[in-house]
């Protein structure tokens, strides 16, 4: 079987888990749910030649975050002072941190771009928002709302909806920029994030550690997952193949399917998954 239909077939399964998909393609960048509705961006963005149309968007200031992440995964450094002359502009909060995240990944000597990651992160990690789904005997996804969620928003004078949006997209937006950075000075940050409750929290937690390739945060992962449900626990482990350790590779297996860890594997050897947020 060809390694892109084994990736494939990892990514099928984890349709059972429901959002967790979801939870998936946000954790890899913030355009990618524009390019899988509109299968022509995903083409445009896996092209490496479209990076200088890319910058030339950013430019002009008629881009989305694609463009961005495009910017970003080509290091193409050449593009920092567009961004950095972007980023005061925009008006949208999701945005500028996509532009910081962009700008950190790129090396970028000005520490606001990282402060304002960082001023967006800790709100989200202190709010301890309970996870959103509820789990059967097995550890896995069921239907229904948790009750902590509904008491959570109670307490928050949210409503059922604004408490869900708050443990998706906000804890996507407040997290996922910063984790994608790999950036060291994150480590603290995200390793109390692996406290939380909160699995989409952890996995980003997770794979922001994987990013970082901070070792010594094996044994917390490892951890994470063996406090977590069994399908939360899949995708949270699927961080530890991007160690070159036994201990953690050992974990990955224990936790992750055959066929997924198969598919993972040969998708880092052969450079289809080169990373966490790939």
């Amino acid at each position: 079987m060809k390694i892109n239909q084994l990736i494939r077939r990892a990514e099928q399964r984890k349709a059972r888990l429901l959002h967790w998909l979801c939870l998936t393609i946000l954790a890899m960048l913030p355009g990618y749910m524009i390019c899988q509705q509109q299968p022509n961006k995903l083409t445009y963005f896996r092209d490496p030649a479209n990076v200088p149309d890319a910058i030339a968007k950013v430019k002009s200031g008629q881009f989305d975050g694609i463009h961005v992440q495009m910017i970003a995964n080509a290091h193409a450094v050449e593009a920092i002072p567009a961004l950095e002359k972007q980023f005061p502009l925009q008006k949208d909060q999701d945005t500028k941190a996509i532009i910081a995240s962009a700008l950190v990944r790129l090396g970028d000597s000005n520490d606001m771009y990282w402060h304002y990651l960082v001023n967006l992160a800790i709100p989200v990690i202190a709010l301890n928002i309970p996870d959103p789904f509820m789990y059967d005997a097995q550890g896995k996804v069921t239907g229904g709302t948790p009750p902590e969620l509904v008491a959570w928003a109670k307490r928050h004078n949210m409503t059922l909806s604004q408490a869900a949006g708050q443990a998706f997209v906000g804890v996507y937006e407040g997290l996922g920029n910063l984790a994608i950075t790999g950036d060291p000075r994150g480590v603290p940050l995200l390793r109390r994030a692996l406290q939380s409750h909160n699995y989409i929290e952890v996995t980003l937690a997770a794979k922001g550690l994987a990013q970082a390739q901070d070792y010594d945060s094996i044994p917390l992962i490892i951890e994470a997952c063996k406090h977590a449900p069994r399908d939360p626990a899949i995708v949270i482990a699927e961080s530890l193949v991007y160690f070159d350790d036994d201990e953690a590779q050992r974990a990955f297996d224990e936790f992750v399917p055959p066929d997924a860890a198969k598919a993972y594997r040969e998708g880092r050897t052969n450079g289809t998954k080169t990373g966490p947020f790939q």
